[in-house]
């Protein structure tokens, strides 16, 4: 008796997925929280349609990070849930559809933890000087994660070196793993630490993108491929996902650029006008 894997984890991931909305319900949130959340998916959903039909960027995904930043990790992972199962009901529909609602969720949770409150300027200050200091104080800050990244995937090459049998190589789920508890020893260290500006925002966006979205998205790939086909190496198996993880990296790399990339466009000067629309409305983190 074969066993549906795919559905196993649907089931799965929409109760995962139910709980922070039922959360979110008890609070009893208010009108402006709710009309908050609903235009910033809406926006994420536009943003991403025109981005898939015309350019080769991720502007939905990095909106989502954007909108975890400003409004705190719940308005995030929500933001990122409702934006991409609407999104498909443009792009479609499929059983991939809970795989992307729930890596769109953790992005923006993810960056709502790691990041503390945006700073906002005045009208009077100087653009300059503002982006000399973001940048110097964005530098700094960013270091420890990226100490805790590199010495993460250093400690997985090593591993690869003692452990790896003849033909493989090191790009594949050894740098998903890695990267994973990379980012995670990361968060721990700087929780609500990491200020907002263009340099952190955009090197996160990468990170997270890669590690995060590709990451579970090349086991949705798996679980799908075990529906789709009878054939022995489509079954889920750690050597299909080792194969999975080798042959997806060029994608999920120009997918963290092309998120980073608008990240690093707009990210700074949006998050200077939620940041505004936060405060004027009392929406809390």
């Amino acid at each position: 008796m074969s066993v549906n894997y795919m559905l196993i984890s649907i089931v799965i991931l929409a109760v995962a997925i139910a709980i922070p909305f039922v959360t979110f319900e008890k609070k009893k949130p208010k009108a402006r929280q709710i009309v908050m959340i609903a235009v910033m998916s809406a926006l994420t959903v536009a943003a991403n349609i025109i981005c898939a039909c015309t350019i080769p960027l991720h502007a939905g995904t990095a909106l989502v990070i954007i909108s975890g930043i400003a409004f705190g990790p719940e308005s995030g992972f929500l933001i990122g849930v409702l934006s991409r199962f609407v999104c498909n009901f443009f792009m479609g529909q499929g059983m991939w559809t809970p795989w992307e609602m729930a890596a769109w969720g953790i992005l923006g949770a993810l960056a709502g933890i790691a990041f503390y409150k945006p700073e906002i300027s005045g009208h009077f200050d100087d653009k300059k000087e503002i982006m000399k200091k973001k940048t110097q104080k964005g530098l700094s800050y960013m270091a420890v994660p990226v100490v805790c990244m590199l010495l993460s995937e250093l400690a997985g090459y090593i591993v690869y070196i003692f452990t790896a049998t003849e033909g493989e190589t090191f790009f594949g789920w050894r740098l998903y793993a890695f990267g994973l508890a990379g980012i995670v020893i990361s968060v721990i260290l700087m929780h609500r630490r990491i200020p907002c500006n263009f340099v952190t925002v955009t090197i996160f966006t990468f990170v997270s993108v890669f590690v995060i979205y590709g990451g579970l998205m090349n086991i949705a790939a798996m679980m799908m491929n075990s529906t789709l086909s009878d054939s022995r190496s489509s079954q889920v198996s750690w050597e299909a996902l080792k194969l999975l993880y080798i042959t997806g990296a060029p994608y999920d790399a120009a997918h963290a650029l092309g998120a980073s990339v608008c990240a690093f466009l707009f990210g700074d000067g949006l998050l200077d006008k939620l940041t505004r629309a936060r405060i004027k409305y009392g929406l809390s983190l």
